[in-house]
């Protein structure tokens, strides 16, 4: 995607107004010198994440895809979903029992 940015060129350099970079921002840019020019985009290693996320979430089971699923299967209902949720819930929070378990290491 391309889209025309007005730039203003001072003694300090090229000013982009932010309001046409914004959302990049958020994840970064990278500005390249290519064929003449200057090139600036979203951080590519933002997409390079977001796969190997996927990659580790489907190594670990946690995730696999819709054409895995057994025929007939449906969604878990929001009523059993809350009911998961709560019972899931019951004990102690996580990062205790990280802590516990680092203090036993120790």
């Amino acid at each position: 995607m391309t889209a025309p940015i007005n730039v203003q060129m001072t003694p300090q350099g090229l000013l982009i107004p932010r309001q046409a970079i914004r959302r990049w921002l958020k994840q970064g840019v990278d500005v390249l010198w290519e064929k003449g020019r200057i090139v600036i985009q979203p951080k590519s290693a933002s997409v390079t994440e977001y796969d190997r996320i996927l990659h580790l979430l489907e190594m670990g089971g946690l995730l696999i895809p819709a054409e895995s699923l057994p025929r007939g299967h449906k969604p878990v209902r929001r009523k059993e979903q809350a009911g998961l949720a709560m019972k899931l819930s019951e004990g102690r929070p996580l990062y205790q029992v990280v802590i516990e378990e680092r203090e036993e290491r120790a």
